[in-house]
């Protein structure tokens, strides 16, 4: 992942919800050319860390137990503010409800109270095509939860039977 949208998670209830933080530091190559003269995050890279937000918190809530968690759809969008170099977001994602196999989650990033960037987001739970002895589903839960531990470090949490 390239861009990484999260720096910490601030708490984590498995499943249900999420609040994590990202700081926009000036030396990001994306901000060269947005704007040089007005360096501020991206529209789309603000909804991309509602997203990582939101797949954290499905993959913890069953213990990684889907290798992917697939973004169907984004609904009501809305953005309120810039976030420029030295700023933190505070991300929050919530499931709302899981029905047909999609799971629908209130997302919002918020900088000293004001809202950046709110969206709803419909996620679904999916393995890869690959055939299961080649063993693709399970290298992919692997990596998922080294990359886990590598960006947010030993975070405690307990999966959520229920979700």
């Amino acid at each position: 992942m390239k861009y990484r949208q999260l720096d910490r998670i601030v708490s984590l209830d498995p499943g249900q919800r999420i609040v994590a933080e990202r700081t926009l530091r000036a030396d990001e190559e994306y901000l060269k050319d947005h704007f040089p003269r007005f360096p501020v995050m991206p529209g789309v890279m603000m909804l991309e860390a509602l997203h990582q937000a939101a797949v954290w918190m499905i993959r913890t809530g069953d213990d990684f137990a889907s290798p992917l968690v697939l973004l169907r759809e984004v609904r009501n969008v809305k953005f309120g503010d810039f976030l420029s170099p030295d700023e933190t977001l505070q991300v929050t994602a919530e499931r709302v409800k899981e029905a047909d196999g999609l799971i629908t989650v209130k997302a919002t990033a918020e900088k000293q109270g004001r809202v950046t960037v709110a969206a709803r987001l419909i996620l679904e739970r999916s393995g890869s095509i690959e055939p299961p002895e080649t063993g693709t589903d399970a290298d992919v839960i692997r990596r998922a939860k080294k990359q886990f531990k590598e960006l947010f470090g030993d975070v405690s949490f307990t999966p959520n039977p229920t979700t």
